[in-house]
């Protein structure tokens, strides 16, 4: 088991699969930017990328004799009440951003729809590849190797989606931001196993986003609550997991921490 695992370079597959996802933006941004399209139309042709990785990773989930399953595509029914009050503070984080920037009523129902379905494919897409795949390749490596590894990967390849000319505070702020939710995001799958409320979470996170206010200064702002956020909430949720995994260990104890 251990030695197929090392023939077939998890760590490697785990990065060509997140510079292949980013390299498909980048490409499809770039084509957008010399036809001189508009930002909606980069964010069509972004939409198209994600399209194309979306069943690239579809496939490969369902390939041979793997199952979504494998990948935490399980049903939300087995989920225990208690389970359910993990996500209780994804709501609180994706409720930043438009609480603070407030709702741009401005948009039209034909944006609006865009914005919904070009979300899902990036919350579904980026929670597969992240929370999914990648987590499944490394498992072997145990829970703390892969939410670190996953969490500055996830940083990492962000970083070109805060480099739209902003100073470098923003960007690092940016950068921070994109690396402590991954980690958030990391630990949950680790406390649930399940990935389907995390791609809901994802999609209603950036969804908001889109259809908040554009106000640098508001946004400067509501990063640095998020971050604050994410700090605690990782905080408890290491804590969480240690707790369990002390509980799970100790002779004769099958209790599972909650």
């Amino acid at each position: 088991m251990t030695n197929t695992r090392k023939k077939s370079h998890p760590v490697i597959f785990s990065l060509m699969l997140g510079i292949l996802l980013t390299l498909l933006i980048s490409i499809a941004s770039a084509a957008a930017t010399i036809m001189e399209l508009s930002d909606n139309g980069i964010l069509v042709a972004q939409a198209g990328a994600f399209l194309v990785m979306a069943v690239i990773v579809t496939v490969y989930m369902t390939r041979g004799s793997r199952s979504l399953a494998q990948f935490g595509f399980k049903p939300l029914g087995g989920a225990s009440s208690k389970d359910a009050l993990y996500y209780i503070p994804l709501l609180i984080i994706a409720l930043v951003q438009p609480v603070i920037g407030g709702l741009n009523v401005k948009l039209t129902t034909a944006e609006v729809l865009f914005y919904l379905v070009f979300t899902l494919l990036v919350g579904f897409t980026e929670e597969s590849v992240f929370r999914g795949i990648i987590r499944d390749k490394l498992k072997f490596k145990g829970s703390v190797f892969y939410i670190v590894f996953s969490s500055i990967f996830f940083g990492i390849l962000h970083m070109s989606n805060a480099l739209n000319g902003n100073d470098l505070a923003h960007v690092l702020m940016q950068v921070i931001n994109a690396l402590l939710l991954g980690c958030i995001l990391a630990l949950l799958i680790e406390t649930t196993g399940n990935i389907i409320p995390l791609i809901a979470f994802h999609f209603v996170y950036d969804a908001l986003a889109f259809m908040t206010k554009e106000n640098p200064d508001k946004e400067l702002l509501a990063v640095v609550i998020l971050n604050l956020l994410y700090l605690v909430y990782g905080i408890y949720l290491v804590y969480n997991l240690r707790r369990r995994k002390k509980l799970n260990a100790a002779p004769g104890n099958g209790i599972h921490a909650t």
